[in-house]
């Protein structure tokens, strides 16, 4: 896909000054703004993101890049567009299962640093599904904040900015093992949360009745696809290749409370393989 695009712009007479601008869900910006920053070694990309997914996270942060067959996002830049422009009122058009994808990405802001988004969500889950404006707006104006707040101090994670990652280990994995056909993202994404806070509260770092919480959150915004026939050898593979691996070691990141997260290295496979097998996978 991003030969073609190359091919476009080299057709076009495209240079330095040429801008590109991605109009899509995550994978169009991903894909563009990877063609984007690649270009004549970069030119200008702007976003106008038009799933809530996208809306809340890929087209935030300057996070570009392409899939592999062996993993997600395994070739990637990072590259700031110039401009994002957000129409929530795009999101009316979106099939329910997309809608609710972004969705758990929202849940992942609220876990990592707002107790209030999280509680908000939670108790206004049929306006969300109504899209009423007085609810959603503010809910994407706050992950944006708090995406936009982290990369402004950590833009190349080398610290901070992993706590963006809450959930994105399993559910990376998850995404790579069935080729990313089953899932959608945010899917897979709330199977990782489901798995960091199983293993979380396994260690004692995070209450039980937050776990909880964050099940029945997930568990309320709707039916996610199956993972009972998932091997979970098969995605401790995929999580060996993640790229959050760093010299060897896997940096996890866990939630402490509901807001509050912390990034531990010392998580041993048999650990992951207790958690897999807990929220549904198959030995």
């Amino acid at each position: 896909s991003v030969s073609r695009v190359y091919e476009a712009l080299i057709r076009a007479g495209a240079d330095r000054g040429s801008a590109i601008v991605a109009v899509g869900g995550g994978v169009i910006g991903d894909t563009a703004g990877f063609a984007a920053a690649s270009f004549l070694r970069g030119i200008t990309l702007a976003h106008v993101p038009t799933t809530l997914l996208a809306q809340v996270d890929s087209s935030i942060g300057g996070k570009v890049g392409v899939n592999h067959a062996l993993g997600k996002n395994l070739m990637g830049a990072f590259h700031q567009p110039a401009v994002v422009v957000i129409d929530a009122q795009l999101l009316t058009t979106l099939p329910r299962r997309e809608f609710r994808s972004g969705l758990y990405e929202v849940v992942k802001y609220g876990m990592i640093a707002s107790r209030p988004l999280f509680d908000r969500l939670s108790g206004h889950i049929k306006a969300v599904f109504a899209h009423d404006a007085d609810v959603l707006v503010p809910a994407i104006e706050e992950s944006c904040r708090i995406k936009a707040d982290v990369v402004s101090k950590d833009e190349r994670e080398s610290g901070l900015r992993r706590i963006l990652n809450y959930g994105h280990t399993v559910g990376h994995a998850l995404e790579a093992v069935t080729k990313y056909r089953r899932f959608r993202h945010g899917e897979a994404i709330a199977f990782g949360m489901l798995a960091a806070a199983d293993l979380a509260a396994a260690r004692g770092a995070l209450a039980e009745r937050c776990r909880q919480a964050l099940a029945d959150l997930i568990a309320a915004l709707g039916p996610l696809p199956t993972v009972a026939d998932i091997s979970i050898a098969d995605v401790l593979e995929a999580v060996r290749r993640d790229k959050k691996v760093v010299n060897g070691r896997l940096h996890f990141v866990i939630a402490i409370d509901i807001g509050a997260t912390m990034t531990i290295d010392d998580v041993t496979e048999d650990e992951l393989r207790a958690v897999l097998n807990r929220i549904g996978l198959k030995s």
